[in-house]
């Protein structure tokens, strides 16, 4: 805008800030320099008004400058603006990258987010060292980028793939896995955060209810123990302790203090059990202005190493913010990023050919100016104001996933309507819209039921027109934040006596077991996630899955969640439940009235088999299109629902 020049000079501030602070300093003093062609009084005080504005909001002194005027080198109406500053930062926590070394174990603690813009630093700093560990809950695009820049040589996770709109493998992670036999991706999301509590705690190990009796028992950090107050077996795991923890904030103060909003997921238990800590944020404010803000859930300084302003550092993933205190804006996850990494993730070379492009030849700043000022603020009008996904094929026949998640959706609510079930668990894909869509029709009927998702939404209402799980206006509508301990250990553990956990499987075995981790060759899908600790735990548990062939087999390979307590198996076919031996055998058959047969014959073609048919199994009429339009409302193009 013409004449005005009260701003300029707190973006100088600002950006002198900024470059003290990527070594951990704290702004002290400031000094300006001004020259022009000719003096004009007016606008030299709006210019160092902004200056001083600017050393207020930082938090330092602006203790004086320079005024010259230079015609012979500025025309009348021009200016230079200069400044400089001076910080202060103790010596053990200086930010020179030494952080992070070769051979550290590095963990990037999971919240609602991870840092993105520390993990693209680290993969600039270290490519094609291959000299890192990597461990996490989740192992999702920033670890593709890590492994792709050649920063990492061995893996640890509960999950690894993408997760939006619902899972899928990388190849990237799938070679990394394969090339390295001490990897293990065989950890679920409750347990790889229970080894970093015991780590926090300094507890050498810690009991468990999840992966004995699993293929994710594989005996590395995995121990069965007698329990010296009862006498039985129980199995333990061991802590972990890594080197450096990475934690995506809102805000932060210069002395490492951070906020963190829910939901909760790990719960900052990473950055806790963590030798070092790495703290980037979106913004970072004198430790006066953060107590200002009031008392939030977070980390506190006297823990953290080094703390980073780093603006959209969760991007491409999302950031939540609930409330205005903070002075910081939610923005949404970049949907069109992560379809694009999703698919070059399936390819080594083209996600290597990314990584040249979007992260070794930028910083961070402009990565930022790559993605452009017009990007970035949709993305924060998408967080408050989100755009529902274009409706597709509005009018096509009723899919298979959409048979098997109807089916589903009405088993669901029988139980919630009899009282079996008083809180719906979400696991991610079919599974969750099935158990979206129960709860909307338990909803109209006044059947109050808890939707529960693992990372921590409690009681939330699932939004339409966009189907993945962990968006922000889902966590919006959420009765109460919780965490992986809280909701897969307690909300759904041994005392949940009225939990009915929802599952998509990869496969299914004869007893109603679940494969969601591995192919037929042992190559690694996506791992376990929470669905061991659900099968684990939950007082019931529903399979959802399409009845194709090579869904259903005798015996699996790898069994990834070996269910206690099946309610049953929703198919695009049938309901499958135990029978007296524990074996599958159908209990009910979706057709129309007088094709019983043809849907038997169906049924034995997907599965190889003629499983047995129960006396007296129910007929269900296939979906109505009521039911078809409820579940695309919350998938509108289909990109789950098939």
């Amino acid at each position: 805008m013409a004449d005005k020049h009260d701003s300029v000079g707190q973006c100088l501030v600002n950006h002198c800030v900024n470059d003290i602070l990527v070594q951990g300093a704290r702004p002290l003093f400031f000094l300006d320099y001004v020259a022009c062609g000719k003096l004009d009084p007016a606008v030299i005080a709006d210019v160092i008004t902004g200056v001083a504005n600017g050393c207020r909001y930082a938090g330092c002194a602006l203790i004086g400058g320079e005024t010259a005027e230079l015609p012979e080198m500025y025309h009348e109406g021009e200016y230079d603006l200069a400044g400089t500053i001076i910080g202060v930062v103790d010596r053990s926590k200086i930010v020179d990258g030494s952080t992070v070394r070769p051979g550290d174990v590095l963990c990037f603690a999971f919240t609602h987010n991870r840092s993105h813009a520390a993990a693209f630093e680290v993969a600039r700093q270290f490519r094609d060292r291959r000299c890192l560990t990597l461990v996490a809950t989740g192992l999702l695009e920033y670890a593709s980028v890590l492994v792709a820049a050649g920063a990492v040589s061995r893996l640890e996770s509960a999950f690894a793939g993408g997760t939006y709109p619902a899972p899928s493998p990388s190849r990237v992670l799938q070679d990394a896995f394969a090339a390295d036999p001490a990897s293990d991706p065989d950890w679920t999301n409750l347990t790889m955060t229970l080894r970093l509590m015991a780590g926090a705690m300094g507890w050498p190990f810690v009991p468990v209810n999840s992966l004995h009796g699993s293929g994710l028992w594989r005996g590395t950090d995995r121990a069965l123990v007698t329990d010296p107050f009862s006498g039985r077996k129980q199995a333990v795991i061991s802590a972990l302790v890594p080197d450096v923890a990475f934690l995506h904030a809102p805000v932060a103060d210069t002395a490492g203090n951070a906020i963190v909003h829910g939901p909760d997921a790990e719960e900052c238990w990473a950055a806790y059990a963590a030798r070092k800590v790495v703290v980037t944020a979106e913004r970072v404010v004198d430790p006066g202005e953060l107590r200002a803000i009031g008392p939030r859930n977070g980390i506190p300084g006297h823990l953290v190493d080094c703390v980073v302003e780093a603006p959209f550092g969760a991007h491409p993933q999302g950031q939540f913010v609930w409330g205005e205190a903070e002075c910081v804006a939610s923005y949404a996850e970049d949907y069109a990023m992560r379809r694009e990494l999703r698919r070059l993730a399936r390819d080594p070379a083209a996600l290597r050919a990314w990584v040249e492009e979007w992260v070794f030849s930028t910083d961070h700043q402009s990565y930022l100016d790559r993605l452009g000022a017009e990007r970035l603020e949709e993305l924060r009008r998408q967080a408050m104001s989100p755009t529902p996904a274009a409706p597709r094929d509005a009018d096509a026949p009723a899919s298979p996933e959409e048979r098997a998640a109807a089916l589903a959706m009405r088993m669901a609510e029988e139980r919630v309507a009899d009282g079996r079930a008083r809180s719906l668990f979400a696991g991610i894909g079919l599974a969750h819209l099935a158990a979206w869509a129960a709860e909307r029709r338990c909803r109209s009927r006044g059947l109050d039921v808890a939707l529960v998702a693992e990372t921590g939404m409690v009681g939330f209402l699932p939004a339409e027109g966009d189907p993945y799980l962990f968006n922000r206006p889902n966590a919006a509508s959420s009765r109460f934040h919780a965490s992986f301990v809280r909701t897969l250990g307690v909300l759904a553990g041994p005392r949940a006596r009225d939990c009915l956990a929802l599952l998509a499987a990869g496969q299914i075995d004869a007893c109603g077991n679940v494969n969601s981790s591995r192919t037929a060759d042992g190559r690694l899908i996506v791992g376990s996630g929470g669905a061991n600790d659900l099968a684990s735990g939950a007082a019931e548990v529903m399979v959802v899955m399409p009845l194709k062939p090579g869904r259903y087999a005798p015996e699996l390979a790898f069994v990834t969640s070996p269910i206690r307590r099946l309610a049953g198996v929703a198919t695009d076919l049938c309901w499958l439940e135990r029978g007296p031996q524990g074996r599958l055998e159908i209990a009910g058959i979706v057709c129309a009235p007088g094709e019983e047969g043809e849907a038997r014959a169906a049924i034995a073609a997907a599965c190889g088999t003629d499983l047995p048919l129960r006396d007296g199994a129910r007929r269900h009429d296939p979906p109505s299109p009521a039911e078809i339009a409820l579940l695309r409302a919350f998938d509108p193009a289909r990109a789950i629902l098939g």
